[in-house]
């Protein structure tokens, strides 16, 4: 009964995921034009991909229907920018990321 009751929880996570519709579409030689759509069509996420010697790196500016906006350069984030919030940069994320893990070791170190 336990395994049953995980495969319909799983089944019911994935439907939602199976739903939405990706397309990539070649605009240019390298660029490739990429979307996802709900299941009512709406438009979900769009950005572009470029093609550097048989990868596909995120390229451009990436939006989400949420408002999020995003700017990538051969596959790394120039900055982000969420709806009604400031832009931040990839080096002010890194930052905060590495502040972050400051914190939790000093705070592993003080309960020593």
């Amino acid at each position: 009964m336990k395994k049953f009751t995980i495969s319909i929880l799983l089944l019911l996570i994935s439907l939602p995921i199976l739903a939405q519709e990706r397309k990539i579409e070649q605009v240019d030689e390298n660029l490739y034009i990429y979307r996802v759509f709900d299941d009512s069509g709406r438009l979900q996420q769009k950005g572009f991909y470029k093609n550097i010697d048989g990868t596909l790196f995120e390229h451009g500016i990436w939006i989400d229907n949420f408002g999020t906006k995003a700017e990538f350069q051969n596959g790394t984030m120039v900055w982000i920018q969420p709806k009604g919030q400031k832009r931040y940069t990839s080096e002010e994320i890194q930052l905060h990321r590495l502040k972050r893990k400051v914190e939790m070791l000093e705070a592993k170190l003080t309960s020593l």
